[in-house]
């Protein structure tokens, strides 16, 4: 397998080429780490090579953009319930959860609102949401409806000052096929 970084003006493009086939990945997931300063000229790197330009890529490499953001597992927020001082966090939209339901013990957060409600005052959340704001070293676990929302909450979260993070990559989807309840 070989994987060629693109740039494509302000658009950036992986492409990775296996055997005759060539197969295009549009990264916008990579955005907020140019935007950032990551790679000021946009070109993408292999971070852990300390080379710019350069890429190390073999058949078991996975893009991940936050090696910091732990992954949850379904057994790990199944026992959320055990463990009160854990906030589950459901960035899904209100009427995605009357739609499907809701893992127990999970805080509903839209997406939209989390920066402002992370930043939040303590009395503030608190009202809003009906359990004390989470302080910054507090176990977070993200969850929406297939994980990619997830994601995001929990690069949000990091950029507000959490460090205690975990994103539920199966989310809703695996949370429901597990449990039997419609997706």
């Amino acid at each position: 397998m070989r994987l060629v970084n693109l740039n494509i003006g302000s658009a950036v493009a992986v492409v990775v080429a296996v055997d005759a086939v060539v197969i295009v990945l549009a990264v916008a997931a990579l955005s907020p780490i140019i935007s950032a300063g990551a790679w000021p000229s946009g070109e993408l790197s292999d971070p852990t090579s300390g080379k710019r330009g350069e890429s190390a890529v073999s058949s078991t490499d996975h893009l991940h953009l936050d090696h910091s953001i732990m992954s949850a597992s379904y057994e790990q927020v199944k026992d959320v319930a055990n463990h009160p001082e854990t906030y589950l966090i459901d960035v899904r939209n209100p009427d995605e959860l009357a739609a499907t339901g809701s893992i127990p013990s999970s805080l509903n957060i839209p997406l939209p609102e989390l920066e402002s409600a992370l930043k939040s005052a303590a009395e503030d959340f608190a009202q809003k949401y009906g359990r004390a704001r989470p302080a910054n070293d507090a176990q977070i676990i993200f969850t929406c409806r297939s994980g990619r929302r997830a994601q995001q909450a929990a690069e949000i979260a990091k950029s507000a000052g959490f460090s205690n993070l975990s994103v539920y990559h199966g989310s809703w989807l695996e949370w429901a096929e597990k449990e039997g309840l419609p997706q």
